[in-house]
């Protein structure tokens, strides 16, 4: 079972597939949908879960390093306070001045020739409101104590903490900084410690607690690095004496805060009073307020929404849901600072995580869905599809009356009793069936049988009562002729319904094959309208062929197609009065359209759609003036079809009809051998203005008076031999009859020669075609002209009598003006062949004679002074072009001239022109124009008048001598080639009159005169080059002409004539050559 079956848009099968699909695909996506809320509320849960542990886990991990500073510093302070109190009281005046000095700024540092920086403490001494500190023993101890002290902790610590430092309120700082050794000797001498975040925030008005506390992100201007310092202060008597100071930088704690994260989320630090400590999108920002960036007074709207969220979160709340910004918060504070650390988790990661689990479950399912179809594909295509199929493959077979078809029962559900079911009323359908076939097996078997039989007893009527009514038996009275007409009008009708009953039949049985090939549709046309033209009789139509010669060939069967245009012409003449029947044609995509146009009665609209139905016709007074079975148009629609075409109609009542069919184009070209018909047509070469009508009435172009043609007329039915004998007696035919074909070929081995046979084809022991093509073995078509006359009036008929060899072919009845004009096209064909044959031969003559008289490369190569090329090439039919040049006495004669007209007779002229000239210039020695030209028009003059011909001729003379040229009589206008390569137009118009025009020549014979120098010449020639024309029927014209010569002007006399005549040939391409081309080319060496 064919899966493309299965699966069209009728199919139950796809239909079921398509509605299960459709549910589960609901089903699925349903799941999908719950599926993704679900993961949501779950993941939601996990990701506050694992924030809570993450920002607790974080909290204690970046407090660590802050508390220990506090530790180290409670440590610090402890040992210096019992120092203070239990140390010795002395003034350690020489140990001091012995580590440092006052320099030249003013400011006490270290001994420079003795301070390593590296291992040692610095100190800064500066001044106190701009003037050195006093120095007392009370402070030389105190820096001594935190010397020392800062000399064992500050490198016990520095694998923590980046530096230790003490500060005092007298601007003195005491610092351990290895990275950084020369801090306290590259401070500047105007720094005021006292001002300085790390100093004043341990006061005690900013820290009435006395506690370590943090401060903001600040710049070290001598480190040049952004940090944040643990400051603890060290009171004496409730004195502020000193800070102790750990500097942390922030590169590592920005580090950690931006790096280390969880995947797509991002951490934040800020102070309870809104300074943003790190953040991963505005470290520039905070670095370019110095560390003073507020959240509070920023215009950061998300930011704010953080601040808010995190500083009004329920007491004891670590995870939140920040709604504004649709994310979650992580919080935690730093021990030590007490900073806050955030972690924002925005809500779209969940969505995306829930997203990628949803997507895994539709797909799944998808392909769940796809695995189910697929099972179900296979069980509704055994279970229910194949035996439907099954039951539409049967029905299908018993549709087309194979009815010996039946299903095979091989199940007991419902589909088993349908096949019972059915295979009993196929056994019944085949019973009425084969009842109903022998019945039209017999009707189509008497068809067949009685056809001929119809059409010889209707022939004999037709013809019989045509020859009475012409008065083959004498004069008849007027009733008597209208009612022999009547006979002959039935009769005729009865005919046309029998050849249409009996195509419309084989139709209907499908029996005819089509036979296609590439065929040309003007050519076919042709013939149609020529055997149409009896039709028109003396209605004022005339019928147009508009079809184009470039039309690509159709892809038909011949007969058939010449049957569907006979019918349509036919068609169009019996409904049109006046006017004209034109056949036309275009391409449209891959197909013709051909269109027969008529201008007569019209159909109505009402009836255009019904019109090819079978036995269907224009109502009322149409059908009973113009008669006819309604099945031409039927059978022609069917035959349309049969070749895969359209037909259609489109009409207005009234104006007349536009009948349209198409054809395939054909791949391939018309055969070189034309087709039957066409080759018959073209061996027979009638001339195109001969029609049948005009051939009746040219009896006396037959033969000679008192002379009869030999007819012979071959039927085996009496009556037809009678019919036949009837109609050509009324011509005066000698007449010979035969019953057989035997007795035809008999009579003429034995010598009898007919003009043209009359050959029945339907005749016992030998056929017509048999006939025929014993006659073609020894005679050929013109030679012998037979036409073939029988009631078989199929396409497929004449093809087989025209193959054989005969000349034309009737149906019978006959019609007897039909007869006569086919009979005497072909009796005058034969001798127009005889005449077409002694014509070729005096053309040949003709022909060969101008060639001759030319004058000869030898001659011209005589002439010194010149370089002279001529040519001239006859057109098919001769023309009458001339030229001569002749040489006396270093006098040079040149003659160009053209005879009007074509043919012999021209010819003829051309050569007497040349005669004269050459016998009319030996008898004057010199050329005088008035006298010669007189001359030679009276002797052409008479001579045009002996021939009883129409003809003049123009005429040019050119005499040269030393250079100077003498032009006279009318002829083309004179090309001049001068030495600068331009050129000039010389009109003759004015310097004679055209040649035996008129008895006297008028008075108006004139000369020019010019002169040539080395390398000029002048151009010689006739229309036929100017009036050269294309396929496209553009002329080659004078301008042309003198741009080729212009060209090639430096060129030799032959160049130039050969650069002529070749842009000539190209220009005519594949064209009729209609006039001689002739050229003569002269220039002055």
């Amino acid at each position: 079972m064919p899966l493309l079956h299965l699966f069209s848009k009728e199919s139950l099968t796809r239909t079921t597939l398509i509605k299960m699909g459709i549910r589960i695909a609901i089903v699925i996506f349903a799941v999908t949908l719950l599926s993704y809320w679900h993961v949501i509320s779950i993941l939601e849960s996990q990701t506050l879960e694992q924030l809570e542990k993450y920002i607790i886990e974080r909290g204690q991990r970046d407090s660590q390093l802050f508390l220990l500073a506090e530790d180290n510093h409670a440590v610090f302070k402890k040992e210096f306070m019992w120092q203070i109190e239990n140390g010795p009281d002395r003034d350690p005046q020489y140990e001091f001045e012995q580590l440092f000095v006052r320099w030249a700024d003013g400011v006490i540092r270290n001994k420079l020739d003795q301070f390593d920086g590296t291992r040692q403490v610095g100190l800064y001494m500066g001044k106190t409101q701009g003037k050195p500190l006093t120095i007392n023993a009370d402070v030389r101890r105190r820096v001594l104590i935190f010397y020392h002290f800062l000399m064992r902790y500050g490198p016990a610590w520095h694998n923590r903490f980046q530096n230790t430092y003490v500060t005092t309120p007298e601007n003195i700082i005491l610092v351990y900084w290895p990275e950084i050794p020369t801090w306290a000797i590259d401070a500047p001498a105007d720094m005021y410690i006292p001002n300085e975040e790390y100093f004043w925030i341990t006061d005690q008005q900013h820290n009435p607690k006395r506690e370590s506390v943090w401060t903001g992100v600040f710049y070290d201007k001598v480190s040049k690095v952004w940090m944040v310092s643990c400051e603890t202060p060290v009171d004496i008597a409730n004195r502020h004496v000193a800070t102790i100071g750990h500097d942390i930088f922030l590169t590592d704690l920005f580090n950690r805060t931006i790096d280390d994260h969880l995947e797509g989320a991002y951490n934040l630090i800020f102070r309870e009073d809104g300074r943003l400590i790190a953040h991963p999108e505005y470290m520039t920002q905070i670095q370019d307020a110095k560390g003073d960036f507020n959240i509070l007074n920023s215009d950061v709207q998300y930011l704010n929404n953080i601040f808010q969220a995190v500083k009004h979160r329920q007491p004891g709340t670590i995870a939140l849901e920040n709604t504004k910004n649709n994310e979650y918060l992580a919080v935690t504070k730093i021990a030590g600072p007490d900073w806050y650390f955030v972690t924002v988790y925005p809500k779209s990661l969940l969505a995306n995580l829930a997203f990628d689990t949803a997507r895994f479950i539709l797909i799944l399912g998808l392909i769940s869905l796809l695995f189910e179809i697929t099972v179900l594909f296979f069980v509704l295509r055994e279970q229910v599809a194949k035996p439907l199929n099954d039951l539409m493959g049967v029905t299908e077979q018993i549709r087309k009356g194979r009815f010996e078809t039946h299903l095979e029962v091989m199940r007991q559900d419902e589909f088993g009793h349908l096949a019972q079911s059915f295979n009993a009323m196929s056994q019944e359908i085949q019973a009425r069936e084969d009842s109903l076939r022998e019945a039209n097996q017999l009707k189509d078997e008497f068809l067949a049988n009685t056809s001929h039989e119809l059409r010889t007893p209707l022939n004999g009527i037709i013809g019989i009562a045509e020859s009475l009514r012409e008065g083959v038996a004498g004069d008849l009275s007027d009733n008597l002729k209208a009612n022999l007409s009547m006979i002959v009008s039935s009769g005729k009708r009865l005919s046309a319904l029998v050849n249409d009953i009996l195509d419309f039949a084989k139709l209907k049985h499908k029996e005819i094959e089509l036979q296609l090939k590439p065929v040309g549709l003007r050519e076919i046309v042709d013939v149609i309208l020529t055997l149409s033209q009896p039709l028109v009789a003396k209605k004022p139509v005339e019928l147009n062929n508009a079809i184009a010669l470039d039309l690509p060939a159709a892809k038909a069967d011949e007969n058939r197609l010449q049957q569907i245009l006979y019918n349509f012409v036919g068609n169009a003449i019996k409904f049109t009065d006046k006017g004209h029947i034109i056949i036309s044609a275009k391409v449209v995509n891959t197909r013709i359209e051909i269109t027969v146009s008529d201008t007569g009665i019209g159909i109505p609209e009402d009836k255009l759609d019904r019109i090819f139905e079978s036995f269907e016709q224009v109502e009322g007074g149409a059908a009973r003036e113009y008669g006819g079975t309604g099945l031409g148009l039927a059978v022609t629609k069917q035959l349309v079809q049969l070749h895969g075409g359209n037909i259609w109609l489109e009409s207005t009542l009234g104006l007349g009809s536009q009948f349209t069919f198409t054809l395939p184009i054909s791949e391939e070209p018309v055969s070189s051998q034309s087709s039957v018909v066409a080759s018959q047509l073209s061996q027979i070469q009638a001339p195109a203005y001969l029609d049948s009508e005009t051939l009746v009435q040219q009896a006396q172009f037959s033969k000679t008076a008192g002379e009869h043609f030999n007819i012979l007329i071959v039927d085996d039915e009496a009556v037809n031999r009678q019919v036949v004998a009837n109609f050509l007696s009324l011509q005066d035919y000698n007449i010979v009859q035969a019953a057989s074909g035997m007795e035809a070929i008999s009579l003429i081995e034995e010598g009898l020669r007919p003009d043209a046979i009359l050959l029945d084809v339907m005749m016992p022991r030998m056929t017509g075609y048999e006939v025929t093509k014993r006659l073609r073995d020894k005679w050929q078509l013109t030679e012998m002209p037979i036409l073939l006359l029988t009631a078989r009036n199929q396409v497929e008929d004449l093809v087989i009598g025209l193959e054989v060899g005969a000349n034309d072919y009737l149906t019978k009845p006959i019609s007897k003006d039909e007869l006569l004009a086919r009979l005497k096209t072909h009796l005058n064909i034969k001798r127009l062949r005889e005449e077409n044959i002694r014509m070729t031969a005096e053309l040949d003559v003709s022909r060969r004679l101008q060639q001759m008289l030319l004058p000869k490369d030898k001659e011209l190569q005589h002439i010194e002074a010149l370089d002279i090329a001529g040519f001239m090439a006859p057109a098919d039919e001769v023309g009458g072009d001339y030229y001569d040049v002749l040489y006396q006495d270093g006098q040079v004669l040149i003659g160009i001239g053209d005879v009007t007209g074509h043919g012999l007779e021209s010819g003829a002229l051309a050569i007497m022109v040349q005669s004269a000239v050459r016998t009319l210039l030996a008898a004057y020695h010199q050329l005088d124009a008035v006298k010669f030209l007189t001359a030679l028009n009276k002797m052409v003059y008479h001579n045009v008048i002996r021939m009883n011909a129409e003809k003049s001729l123009t005429l040019s003379l050119l005499s040269y001598q030393d250079g100077h040229l003498v032009l006279t009589g009318q002829h083309e206008d004179m090309i001049v080639i001068r030495s600068n390569g331009e050129i000039e137009e010389i009109d003759t118009m004015d310097l004679g009159f055209p040649i035996g025009l008129e008895e006297e020549m008028p008075d108006c014979i004139a000369e020019t005169k010019l002169s040539l120098t080395s390398g000029e010449g002048v151009v010689l020639y006739t229309d036929g080059i100017t009036e050269a024309e294309n396929l496209e029927g553009q002329f080659y014209g004078l301008e042309r002409l003198c741009f080729i010569i212009k060209q090639n002007g430096q060129q030799s006399a032959k160049k130039i004539q050969d650069a002529v005549i070749d842009d000539v040939r190209r220009f005519i391409g594949e064209q009729k050559v209609f006039d001689d081309i002739t050229l003569l080319v002269i220039k002055q060496k």
